[in-house]
């Protein structure tokens, strides 16, 4: 009994000595320490891993590492809900329309490792003011420069696939991402001439970018040495794509480099695809010492813009006689459209905690009308010529010739660090038109976001900003329409009907949570 109590003791004594001490097993040292005399044993093909790590030899944990996540999966989304009515001149406040629609975005996550993510992103919205199940006509809102987040054509609820995509690297040197997914160019506040992988520019004024991702593939190289990024795209968006689907014919490239010399940064870009035109652009932002200078430049093919001849005396009262006698054409321009946007931006504190920004942006259109009576043409282009009309001519705010942006921005008020305002002011010039814009933005609760905003409109009737049609015109095009296709003439009046008084005010509140 005393020899089996002395060989106990003997190897209680022994583990102890080749027990590394704490410092070591939580990281103190990288080699075990071992008592003089103790001879490590070389460890056996064989041994299994419990025991390599009870006697001190250091293993590396993938966790460590991060190629393996303790949560690789992230559930969340956004629910936005929005209220708000848009009153035109001339007629009575009840009559004034009202819209409320919601959006809920929810997205899922994956990140395996830190070299792996999966990302897909859905959208449904709804407009309980819109008829269910139904389709909307797009002209009771043509030019009126309303804000909304839904779009006023399709089903209504509708689903909608945001982003569906995959990105991993190659050598932790090229950054690959394939699937639907979300990209900018340009490096403008209110106009985004130069981007172009994105269908339609983005709507300033509304407050949520209501675009859908884009389908391609994206190789991203970075010179981290010199803080230059270079960007190769293959776009699956096709273009006039057959019932058979798409051939390979309809592929498209793009290619993308961006700089940084001294305190400017710089990019260049071009696209390439069947049934879009090459164009080109390039972007600068620096700093001139407390102010910042940006400026972007796209280069497009002229015959992508259409342009209508029409009598120096054309108006609404004599438009549609002649437009029946074809004394109005449409063509497309030639040569190289340059179209510019770029401005200046100061930011400066005027109380120790709180900062003001004050900018100042030119967009220059030479494609856009020229005339409250040229918009109108762009706007109803289907009922005088076949002409399709570019994306960019039928977004808001990007068919003037001459517009100007001026910003005001508060980010955080005196005593109140959760409150933002912005105020926008935008002249189309040739107009000459304007609206001003108030947002208040209320952080509540961390995660609930209320937006308040105003805006009035002034100037001359007619162009983008203040849209109208007169009763003359609006009964003459009803008249035409059913002379064309009868049985369509009340329909048209119908529709035109919202649009006989041009836009005065619209306010709403805007309510964003984080799920």
């Amino acid at each position: 009994m005393r020899t089996v109590l002395f060989l106990a003791a003997f190897s209680s004594t022994l583990a102890l000595a080749q027990r590394p001490d704490e410092a070591d097993m939580f990281g103190g040292s990288d080699e075990p320490t071992l008592d003089a005399g103790t001879i490590e044993e070389p460890v056996d093909a064989g041994t299994s891993r419990d025991l390599q790590q009870l006697e001190g030899v250091a293993i590396t944990s993938k966790f460590d590492l991060g190629e393996i996540l303790s949560d690789t999966l992230k559930i969340g989304g956004n629910l936005l809900i929005n209220g708000q009515g848009y009153f035109q001149q001339s007629r009575p406040f009840i009559e004034g329309s009202f819209s409320a629609p919601m959006l809920l975005d929810l997205y899922i996550d994956g990140r395996p490792n830190d070299r792996i993510r999966a990302y897909a992103q859905g959208r449904l919205q709804f407009d309980p003011t819109r008829p269910t199940g139904g389709a909307a006509s797009s002209t009771a809102t043509a030019g009126s420069g309303s804000v909304g987040l839904t779009s006023q054509t399709g089903a209504n609820p509708q689903v909608l696939l945001d982003q569906l995509w995959l990105r991993f690297d190659i050598a932790r040197a090229v950054y690959v991402t394939v699937g639907r997914q979300k990209v900018r160019w340009g490096v403008s506040r209110i106009w985004y001439p130069t981007d172009f992988l994105n269908s339609r520019p983005r709507d300033a004024l509304n407050p949520f970018d209501l675009r859908l991702g884009v389908n391609m593939l994206k190789l991203h190289v970075p010179i981290e040495s010199l803080g230059w990024n270079f960007y190769g795209y293959g776009l699956l968006e096709g273009i006039n794509i057959g019932s058979s689907g798409m051939q390979l014919q309809n592929l498209g490239g793009a290619l993308r480099g961006e700089f940084v010399v001294g305190p400017a940064e710089f990019s260049v870009s071009g696209v390439w695809q069947q049934g879009k035109r090459q164009r080109y652009a390039a972007d600068l932002s620096t700093g001139l010492g407390p102010i910042d200078i940006y400026a972007e430049v796209a280069f497009r093919d002229g015959r992508d813009f259409v342009t209508f001849d029409r009598p120096d005396d054309l108006n609404q009262s004599n438009l549609v006689e002649n437009a029946v006698l074809g004394n109005i054409t449409a063509r497309r321009r030639s040569g190289v459209v340059v179209q510019a946007s770029g401005g200046v931006s100061y930011s400066f504190n005027y109380t120790d905690k709180n900062t003001m920004i004050l900018a100042a942006e030119y967009f220059f259109n030479p494609a856009g009308y020229d005339k409250p009576i040229d918009y109108l043409l762009q706007a109803f282009a289907p009922q005088f010529s076949p002409e399709a009309l570019d994306p960019i001519q039928q977004v808001a705010l990007y068919q003037g010739k001459h517009n100007l942006g001026l910003i005001v921005s508060l980010p955080g008020l005196p005593g109140a660090d959760w409150v933002t305002v912005n105020l926008t002011n935008i002249f189309i010039i040739n107009d000459p038109a304007a609206m001003s814009r108030l947002d208040v933005v209320f952080r509540v609760l961390n995660y609930l976001t209320v937006q308040a905003f105003g805006a009035v409109f002034y100037g001359e009737a007619g162009g983008q900003l203040r849209f109208w049609l007169s009763n003359k015109l609006v009964t003459d095009l009803a008249a035409l329409s059913e002379a064309t296709n009868p049985g369509t003439g009340l329909q048209t009046r119908q529709g035109l009907a919202p649009l006989r008084a041009a836009p005065l005010v619209q306010a709403g509140i805007l309510l964003r949570v984080s799920i």
